[in-house]
Parts: C-alpha cells; sequence; structure tokens
C-alpha cells in the first residue's frame, strides 16, 4: 500500500512535484521467490481515504506492506489510521539510518509492516526485517549470517545503527566490501551501483580497514 499524492505510475513523467511509485516494484520483486502473490493499493493523502483502505486491506489480507505516510509530516496519516483500526503498535521508529521511521503492529491474524517511503530506506527495511519474519513464518530455514571487512576507514558520527552501502570483492579469502556515497535515502539508483549493506553499530563512530560486521545483500532473499 503506498500513500502520497506525489507518486505517479512508472511510465509516467513526473513533474516537479512529483516521484515515480518504485517502491511497489521493488519490494513485489523481493517477494518473487516466494511465489507470494502481491495486490497494489494507493492511496491519496487524506486521514478518511487512508482509514478507509487500512480497514478494508486489514479484513482482505493477512499481511500489510505500507510504503510512506509514517513519519512526522502533516499528511502521514498512516499511524493514526492503524490506531484507530485496532493495530496494535509494537515499535515506531528505529534507532537507525535509513529508515528510522519504520513502524510494525499486528491485530488479531494481521501483521502490518509499515515502511518509510524514501526508496531506499523501504528497500531496506525489507530487506533488513521482512524478508527474515516470512522465512520464518514459511518455515524456512534462516540465511546464514553473512560477514564483510570494511575495504577502508570510515566514519559516522550519528548515534544510529548506519547500513553502509557497499560494493562487494574477494580479496584472498575474505569478502570485503568497499563503502560507496550515494546521495541519501531518496537516492534510488545508486543501488544499481551496490550489492549490499554493512551494518555498522551504534556503539562506534569510526570503522577501521579489515574490521567485519554483518552484511545484508541484496541477491540474497
Amino acid at each position: 500500500i503506498t500513500s502520497g499524492d506525489e507518486l505517479v505510475p512508472v511510465e509516467a513523467t513526473p513533474l516537479p512535484h512529483q516521484i515515480r511509485s518504485s517502491n511497489v516494484h521493488c519490494i513485489a520483486t523481493l517477494l518473487k521467490p516466494y511465489q507470494i502473490e502481491v495486490n497494489f493499493i494507493h492511496i491519496p493523502d487524506d486521514l478518511e481515504a487512508t482509514q478507509q483502505a487500512v480497514k478494508e486491506a486489514l479484513l482482505k489480507y493477512d499481511v500489510l506492506i505500507l510504503c510512506g505516510g509514517v513519519s512526522q509530516g502533516k499528511k502521514d496519516f498512516i499511524p493514526k489510521a492503524l490506531q484507530a483500526e485496532g493495530v496494535q503498535k509494537y515499535f515506531h521508529k528505529l534507532s537507525q539510518q535509513p529508515g528510522k521511521p519504520f513502524w510494525f503492529g499486528r491485530k488479531d491474524r494481521n501483521v502490518v509492516f509499515a515502511l518509510p517511503g524514501n526508496p531506499v530506506s523501504s528497500f531496506l527495511c525489507a530487506r533488513r526485517y521482512f524478508i527474515p519474519w516470512l522465512r520464518q513464518s514459511l518455515g524456512l530455514e534462516a540465511f546464514d549470517h553473512t560477514y564483510a571487512a570494511l575495504s577502508a576507514d570510515y566514519v559516522y558520527t550519528s548515534p544510529l545503527t548506519y547500513f553502509l552501502q557497499v560494493q562487494l570483492y574477494q580479496e584472498n579469502a575474505t569478502l570485503m566490501a568497499r563503502p560507496v556515497m550515494g546521495h541519501g535515502s531518496g537516492d534510488f539508483a545508486n543501488l544499481v551501483e551496490n550489492q549490499g549493506f554493512l551494518e555498522l553499530p551504534k556503539e562506534q563512530t569510526e570503522f577501521k580497514k579489515g574490521d567485519i560486521f554483518p552484511l545484508w545483500r541484496y541477491d540474497t532473499v
């Protein structure tokens, strides 16, 4: 379920105030290996319309993945609509970057993942949280934890877990991760140049070449 008056179909030519709706196609691609039927719903920036769409979706579907409308903007109605429809909030906002506004909750048989609207944030949260949950729910084995070593020193000073976009290569017997600088969580095209996110802990600010951290690969879903 996407929300936002600024979204247009990917085949459309956006006006200056519009953006293409890429998140639904990205998440649908992540779900392809599991042969899950995906239905798309788009709702405008209107509280009443949002609440009605959420109400109908909760009756029709077991799992909802929402993109956008979960931050603190004047038109971010998703948390309020979910609460009004009796969805119990387990958490809202994670101490991480990107993907901080992530919202998760449940109502009876329904499970609700409300992801941030920015494309990189949405993709990261789907890969980092939704896919592992889905595999466990389907009774599939969890992926083996993958780790990679930084190829260069890196500094990140905010007290948040940081998911660093990286390019991967093999050096002798070690999987190396080369940091790639993007232009924020809206820079979806930058993901094409990379192969994964390196998860850097919030307890550190300086990360040295050769340090090893958890890796979330794009090609392992």
